[in-house]
């Protein structure tokens, strides 16, 4: 029946059709359009719901007793592609055909079947919050409409389906009939979810005869996402003699494709808003949260960073590798215009941690201190509590540690085939000394031969004492006197013209 429209065009502009209505519900929800005519708007569209000419179901029509609702206790019927929420026992939502209402689109259209409803306050059929904006309603406070939990309460009774397929930023329309209960004389109220909130509409009365004309909507929106879902509810009849809900022929589709002889509307300005976490450690990456309104294109500037531009809404791996103070720009668009966010020194990128390197001395692996944190791994795997600047190999492999500055940035280094043991050849025991712990002096049983250096070092790797080799017995066990090292962990080393024998010993107090 869309040939018709371009006459009822001409009425439109004689003001037969409803005028624009615009509607900020939602900042995505640009406007909602009504037409006064039983004839659709747009045709050769590219529909997105599937079946909304109510057709494909198993229902047959009023008056029978077919109920599509799964929460009606006469729920027996479906209708295709489409899913009943809400209701209650007590709900009598079911299809009607032309025997009572003029149909625009096939045999049949839904009718939201269920009781009277609450809208002001908890006087039935109180109307004295309305407000109307052409064919929309305002004024109904949170909590209502309402009504009976046997008839769905709050959350009233509604039919939704979810479209696929779309494209994020994009703009559409949702264009749909809506007719109501031929034997009330006023509008109803319903509303209308397209993933933002419910936008509030009146629906005329609506009899068997074409003449009688109830309202096509349009309401265009902008996709946040590929997946919205369009809900329709009625809470029931609004006033005594206010009828309810009947839904025919939906549609959604790109903007693109509605009827050249209808004007949109205009978009609100956008505005450009981010943040992100902007203080890193050289070498790492960040993430952008964009917050900006209205709008449906994006462009990213990161100067320093790799990439150094992004299209998309989100950007996220945005990666800095030099130290310094970085600006980001954002330039949002719509087709009203453009906003530009320019924050300078936004990115904070700390300075390089300090070096850091593993040296060996006996068993013991010494990192560079002066980190605030450590954490040592043997083959990759973390070793617990292995969190001081030093760790004592416990085995033979590969160790790595992994220090942190006081910005929490990382730095590691690694060393390789650890041998870590005091030496022995041929199961005979080459280097002890004891006691151990030792107060003020060590006793070193040596069997080499050919010993002609006996040297100390401390934790940190630093010689502390070097000392000749005593010559006393067959084992030549010798004493030394360490009454002057201050209490902590030693290595002792003796070094021959062979080879280097090592040992770990701990100096305690001497008191």
């Amino acid at each position: 029946m869309e040939a018709n429209f371009t006459c009822m065009k001409k009425y439109f502009l004689l003001s037969v059709i409803s005028l624009i209505s615009v509607s900020f519900t939602s900042a995505q929800v640009i406007c909602v359009l009504c037409f006064n005519t039983n004839d659709s708007i747009s045709s050769n569209v590219t529909n997105f719901i599937v079946n909304g000419g109510m057709e494909n179901t198993t229902c047959l029509p009023w008056p029978s007793a077919d109920r599509y609702c799964p929460n009606s206790s006469a729920y027996n019927c479906d209708i295709a592609n489409w899913t009943c929420t809400g209701g209650g026992t007590g709900t009598y939502a079911c299809l009607m055909d032309n025997t009572y209402i003029y149909v625009v689109e096939g045999l049949r259209a839904a009718y939201f079947g269920n009781y009277f409803s609450q809208n002001c306050n908890s006087t039935q059929g109180d109307t004295s919050c309305i407000t109307m904006n052409d064919c929309e309603v305002g004024g109904i406070p949170t909590g209502f409409p309402t009504n009976d939990p046997t008839y769905g309460g709050s959350q009233g009774v509604s039919l939704e389906q979810t479209v696929t397929g779309l494209t994020p930023g994009a703009y559409y329309v949702l264009e749909f009939w809506a007719g109501g209960e031929w034997s009330f004389t006023d509008p109803g109220v319903f509303g209308v979810d397209v993933g933002y909130g419910y936008t509030m509409l009146r629906n005329k009365p609506s009899t068997t005869s074409a003449l009688d004309l109830c309202n096509y909507f349009i309401i265009e929106f902008i996709a946040n996402a590929p997946t919205h879902t369009v809900k329709f509810t009625n809470w029931g009849h609004m006033c005594s003699s206010c009828t309810e809900l009947i839904l025919d022929n939906v549609r959604l589709y790109p903007a693109s494709e509605v009827n050249p002889n209808v004007s949109l509307c205009v978009p609100p300005a956008p505005v450009a808003i981010f943040n992100a976490p902007n203080h890193i450690c050289p070498g790492t990456c960040t993430s952008f949260n964009n917050l900006s309104v209205n709008a449906t294109s994006y462009l990213w500037s990161f100067p320093g960073a790799n990439p150094n531009t992004s299209v998309d809404q989100n950007p996220v791996n945005i990666c800095y590798n030099s130290p310094g103070t970085y600006s980001v720009s954002l330039i949002v668009s719509n087709v009203t215009g453009s906003d530009t966010l320019t924050l300078n020194n936004y990115i904070t990128v700390y300075p390089y941690p300090a070096p850091q390197g593993i040296t060996q001395i006996g068993d013991t692996l010494f990192a560079n201190p002066g980190a605030v944190t450590y954490q040592w791994y043997h083959f990759g795997v973390l070793i617990p509590g292995a969190t001081d600047y030093f760790y004592v190999a416990q085995g033979v492999g590969d160790y790595n540690v992994v220090a942190t500055d006081v910005h929490n940035c990382e730095v590691e280094a690694a060393i390789f085939d650890v041998v870590a043991s005091v030496q022995f050849t041929d199961g005979v025991e080459q280097l002890a000394v004891y006691p151990n712990p030792a107060r003020n002096t060590i006793t070193i049983r040596n069997s080499a031969t050919g010993a002609n250096e006996i040297s100390i070092y401390d934790l940190p790797g630093e010689k502390v004492l070097s000392v000749q080799p005593q010559r006393g017995s067959r084992q030549y066990e010798s004493v030394y006197d360490i009454s002057r090292l201050v209490p902590g962990i030693y290595y002792l080393e003796i070094r021959s013209s062979e080879k280097t024998y090592r040992a770990k010993f701990v100096k305690s107090s001497s008191r």
